[in-house]
């Protein structure tokens, strides 16, 4: 199709351009307003709008005459120049406006030539070609039509795909001019239109028939802006009609004559059928892989994590081999730098596997995991490294069957970080093809897991800076507390955001949290500073109003111009009375003992660093029952939502079921944040227990990370859910533990904490491990059967979330009491 907008390709125009081409033109000189506004739109229609194959415009001149008897009074057209006729040409350009054309030179004389062709000589041309009248009146009568003249030497002339001699008369065009096509004929009685356009490139063969419609709605435009009666326009668009059909009829003709030659070659064509179909599917296939292969290199060079990463990898080289099951091994360091092994399966659930050990340098391994090259057999049964180790010699008892095998090594600067496995069941499924996409991936893979890796432990030590700068929470009698620092999710920089809790003489304590901008050493060093400070001010005594004092000029002076927030506060026990002071902070929330929520936003400072200046101070009562929340923006604000709707939400969250302080804090992270944060986040929850039943009850205890810890565990909960005069619990809580130790112990490899909390209506078990490897609700297929336990959790409790700490993670769940 050469139509491109209102852009038509000369080089290839056929029936859907003229007609396209047609309507536009139309279009272009809709309200011109006159005859001669309308001729310069056409001009410049044809110059900007007829390209060539290039889009670069085609029409070295395009050129628009008119013409009438120089003795007919027309107010329209108001009189020009001497003789019989009066002719006006219109140029390509906007701003070339109407001119009256000169007389046209003697036949045999050489024309004055401006450009290319000048008018002169386009008149002449046009004449001998029978497309212009002579210069007596009386030959304006005549038809609308077309032709295509060629420049060099004898030129010819071509109607409807024909060619004959043009008049010897003819003058000769400037070398290199190119083709004139050029069509012409009557506006109404008396009135004359031509268009002349000068072609540089070769046309393609009849399209002066393609032009002849064209040339009609020429005359039907000039007609349409020159205020002419609806008569003539009705009988102009009638021979457009006319045109356009006759066209019609010769393509379809045409086109007849073509089906009847395709009908000649169908047997051809049926013969060949087949391949087609087989070429297609290969087609297909190959822009499936094409495809998989782009989705997988976006994927893997966009994910930081890198369980995230190896499982998305793993399952892209199983379907690219058409493998039966894949597996990838990779490395990792431990906290103390200490490498291990993991895996993740693909193609089958990772149950399949549990029972076998992990793969060592055996043979067959040892090529893979020193990264020496691929392995690649159809049967590795055969192979002759095969089935030399004990105790085996082989493919342990219950592994799935393995036949064609293939492995590939994942390399990063002549580090082995892991290899691709995968096994078939029939031998000689694994071509050279497969083995080249595989290693195409495992190319890819290296790259992103070393940068998953840099960044895990660039963020690991981020995470470790921060919490050397972060206190250890001390116990106060009469009050429960707890906190959280989370660094941002999209940073790999420390930041200045911290929380502190300082017992005071008395039965006071002080509370605080803030907040330095930016990332990095130096902010985590100006916390550090800050933090101290307070620390040292709050032993002093000083009133929450006289710390933020102080602290506003230390920042003032060991970090001029760094935005530091701050709320402080000093709790009595005694008197159950609050005293805050907030230093351009988000304000503490406070629930009382009857559900009531609000914040303690009545007096607010501006942020630290502005000078020695007066703080305002502000008191609230917080009786036995309440609970007070201090945090950092980033608990509330995102990109994508306003900070005063995180502020809404905080407060429902606060207004609704409450319990036990940690379930609190890890569900209200989950929901305000989940792992989508943009900032830092620091907490600190205090809660004031009414009277001793609702004291905690706690029992801990530590397993070997082996399979009897789960039978273990599982008695320790139904003893103590009896002790505790929970017995209708037992069954439900035995459940829990079930899962929740199970994954513990397949993923942990040092003891096991289990830590069971009964407050007056609520039960908490936590089950502490050295994995980060986090559960989630995944949807498992119908023949797997792994992922579903932790929809039993689930079901069963009212709350369960899981939070990273040093050296590991924390799996609770919370079940109720009534």
């Amino acid at each position: 199709m050469a139509q491109h907008g209102t852009r038509f390709d000369v080089s290839a125009f056929d029936l859907a351009e003229t007609v396209a081409a047609g309507t536009h033109l139309r279009q272009a000189v809709d309200g011109a307003g006159s005859t001669h506004a309308a001729a310069q739109r056409l001009a410049d229609f044809f110059r900007t709008s007829l390209v060539d194959r290039h889009g670069e415009p085609a029409c070295a001149q395009a050129r628009v005459f008119l013409a009438r008897p120089a003795d007919q009074a027309d107010p329209g057209w108001p009189s020009t120049g001497d003789g019989p006729l009066a002719v006006w040409e219109f140029g390509g350009a906007a701003d070339e406006g109407p001119r009256t054309a000169g007389p046209a030179a003697p036949p045999g004389s050489a024309p004055v030539v401006a450009g290319p062709y000048d008018s002169s000589l386009l008149l002449r041309s046009l004449r001998d070609a029978g497309l212009w009248p002579a210069d007596g009146a009386g030959d304006l009568a005549g038809e609308i039509d077309v032709a295509l003249l060629d420049p060099e030497g004898e030129r010819t002339v071509q109607r409807d795909g024909t060619s004959a001699a043009a008049a010897s008369s003819a003058p000769s065009a400037p070398e290199g001019t190119g083709r004139l096509l050029a069509f012409a004929g009557p506006v109404h009685a008396g009135h004359w239109f031509a268009v002349a356009l000068v072609v540089g490139q070769e046309l393609p063969a009849g399209i002066t028939e393609f032009f002849r419609p064209l040339a009609h709605s020429v005359r039907l435009a000039l007609l349409s802006a020159g205020g002419h009666s609806a008569e003539a326009r009705l009988e102009a668009a009638g021979a457009l009609t006319a045109s356009t059909e006759a066209l019609v009829a010769r393509r379809a003709s045409q086109l007849q004559s073509a089906v009847t030659e395709l009908r000649s070659t169908s047997a051809q064509l049926r013969r060949s059928e087949d391949e087609l179909r087989r070429r297609e599917s290969e087609l297909r296939e190959e822009a499936a892989v094409v495809e998989l292969l782009q989705e997988v290199g976006s994927a893997l060079a966009a994910e930081l994590d890198l369980d995230t990463l190896v499982q998305h990898a793993s399952d892209a080289a199983t379907r690219l081999s058409g493998a039966a099951f894949g597996a990838f091994f990779y490395n990792v360091l431990g906290e103390t730098g200490e490498s291990y092994l993991l895996y993740v399966i693909s193609g089958v659930d990772r149950s399949a596997f549990d029972k076998f050990p992990m793969p060592r340098n055996t043979q067959v391994f040892e090529y893979t995991f020193r990264g020496l090259g691929v392995v690649r057999s159809d049967d590795i049964t055969t192979d002759p490294r095969y089935g030399h180790n004990a105790p085996h010699h082989g493919m342990p008892e219950g592994h799935l069957p393995v036949r064609s095998y293939l492995a590939v090594p994942v390399v990063s600067r002549g580090t082995v970080l892991g290899g691709f496995f995968f096994g078939h069941p029939e031998p000689g499924r694994f071509t050279e093809r497969h083995e080249r996409l595989v290693t195409g991936i495992a190319s890819q893979a290296a790259i992103a897991l070393q940068n998953a890796q840099t960044y895990r432990q660039e963020r690991e030590a981020a995470m470790e800076l921060q919490r050397r700068l972060l206190p250890t929470l001390p116990k106060v009698d009469g009050i429960v507390t707890t906190s959280r620092y989370l660094p941002a999710a999209r940073s790999r920089g420390a930041g200045g955001d911290w929380m502190d809790l300082i017992p005071l003489p008395d039965g006071e304590v002080a509370l605080v949290v803030g907040d330095v901008m930016g990332k990095g050493v130096r902010a985590a060093a100006i916390m550090g500073q800050i933090r101290t400070a307070c620390r040292a001010y709050a032993q002093l005594g000083l009133a929450p109003s006289e710390v933020l004092e102080q602290l506003s000029v230390i920042v003032d002076d060991i970090a001029p111009g760094c935005i530091t927030t701050c709320a402080y506060a000093v709790l009595d026990r005694h008197r159950s009375r609050l005293r805050l002071a907030v230093a351009g902070h988000l304000p503490p929330v406070l629930r009382d003992a009857q559900g009531s929520v609000r914040f303690l936003d009545e007096e607010i400072g501006p942020p630290l660093g502005v000078g020695r200046r007066a703080y305002p101070e502000q008191e609230a009562h917080v009786a036995p029952g309440a609970r007070l929340l201090l945090y950092t923006d980033g608990l509330v604000e995102r990109r994508s939502r306003p900070i005063d709707e995180g502020l809404r939400q905080l407060r429902k969250l606060l207004a609704g079921q409450v319990g036990e302080i940690e379930a609190d804090c890890d569900s209200w992270l989950d929901t305000l944040a989940g792992g989508q944060h943009d900032d830092d986040i620091a907490m600190l929850y205090l809660y004031r227990p009414e009277d001793s039943a609702h004291q905690t009850l706690a029992v801990v205890r530590e397993y070997p990370p082996v399979s009897g810890a789960v039978p273990d565990a599982r008695d320790l909960v139904s003893r103590t859910m009896r002790e505790w005069g929970l017995g209708h619990l037992a069954n439900d809580l035995m459940l829990v533990t079930d899962e929740i130790v199970a994954n513990a112990v397949r993923h942990a490899r040092t003891p096991l904490r289990v830590e069971l909390r009964r407050s007056a209506d609520r039960v908490v078990l936590e089950v502490t491990d050295s994995s980060t490897r986090q559960p989630r609700l995944i949807v498992s297929r119908p023949e797997e059967f792994g992922h579903r336990g932790i929809f039993l959790v689930d079901a069963i409790a009212a709350r369960w979330g899981t939070r990273l700490i040093d050296g590991g993670k924390v799996v609770w769940a919370e079940v109720s009491t009534s």
